[in-house]
């Protein structure tokens, strides 16, 4: 994973739009106050960068040069990597106009101005781990190439856990990961309805359904104990909630969500700006999680 990645507090350049902003939303207003092109694609990756190979780097440069316009946001952690990384790619001649490198900031922070991105490019030698579901509970598409090892594989997991696998997961190697990438940047029909689609599915996902993965978790320590006393070897074991359990959850969820909700409309909570759902998709009734500006994650550690 890495840290609280997206502050975006540095000024920067527009990415060549235009100077006045006549007719932007506000999510361009703020994409302009975070030094981000308000129109332009803007990739990211908020990874530690130890977790950029050069390999990596060198498909992230394809990327850049095929989508016109386009920007890649990355966390200035550790700070000498910013430096290594403008020198590769002004060597490979990329000039640094085409970065843009933000310090850690506070979680709720960065969860909340992560949401200004397109894309979110994860590092596919070590993957996302805590930054990878920050970005997909932040409502920004993820695009993982996994390996063969379990760190390189744990994006995909997240993709298929929150219904998005298909769309998200290049199972075809470095090259279909680039491939994907230049795709969804130049087709920004494409990139807006795989938007729609995550943030539609954030709260009735597997991935984000703490109540399941708790519940199913105990059933499977259970499950173990019993083997265990009953003098049985280990062995693999697939451990589901029955459906009248899992519609128990599901009602308890909503319940909360709309307790949750209740309270921040009282308490006067607005969703900020940076967080508004893709034009035309209202935010979920049931959202409560994003409120007073800022968005909770769904965990507040960092891999």
């Amino acid at each position: 994973g890495g840290g609280g990645a997206g502050g975006g507090d540095e000024g920067g350049g527009g990415g060549g739009d235009s100077e006045g902003g006549e007719g932007w939303g506000l999510r361009e207003i703020l994409r302009r106050r975070y030094g981000l092109p308000p129109l332009g694609v803007v990739f990211c990756c908020f990874s530690q960068l130890y977790k950029v190979d050069p390999a990596t780097f060198a498909a992230w440069l394809s990327i850049l040069r095929r989508v016109p316009g386009s920007v890649l946001w990355l966390l200035r952690f550790p700070l000498e990597g910013e430096a290594n990384l403008l020198a590769a790619a002004a060597a490979a001649g990329l000039p640094p106009e085409r970065f843009r490198f933000s310090a850690v900031a506070p979680k709720a922070a960065y969860v909340a101005r992560a949401s200004l991105a397109d894309l979110f490019l994860d590092t596919p030698l070590c993957n996302g781990h805590t930054t990878a579901a920050d970005a997909l509970w932040a409502g920004v598409p993820l695009l993982t190439c996994p390996g063969d090892a379990m760190c390189s594989r744990v994006a995909a997991s997240l993709c298929t856990a929150v219904g998005c696998g298909p769309q998200m997961i290049a199972d075809g190697g470095i090259g279909d990961y680039v491939e994907r990438a230049v795709r969804l940047g130049t087709r920004r029909v494409e990139l807006l309805a795989l938007r729609r689609k995550l943030w539609a599915r954030r709260l009735s996902a597997p991935l984000f359904d703490t109540r399941l993965w708790t519940r199913t978790w105990e059933h499977a320590l259970r499950a173990v104990w019993l083997r265990h006393c009953a003098g049985e070897p280990p062995a693999s074991m697939d451990v589901r909630l029955g459906e009248l359990e899992a519609a128990e959850l599901r009602r308890e969820n909503a319940a909360d969500a709309l307790v949750r909700r209740a309270r921040a409309l009282q308490a006067g909570a607005v969703l900020p700006a940076g967080l508004q759902p893709p034009a035309g998709l209202q935010p979920p009734r049931a959202d409560t999680r994003v409120a007073a500006g800022c968005c909770a994650a769904p965990n507040d550690g960092v891999t």
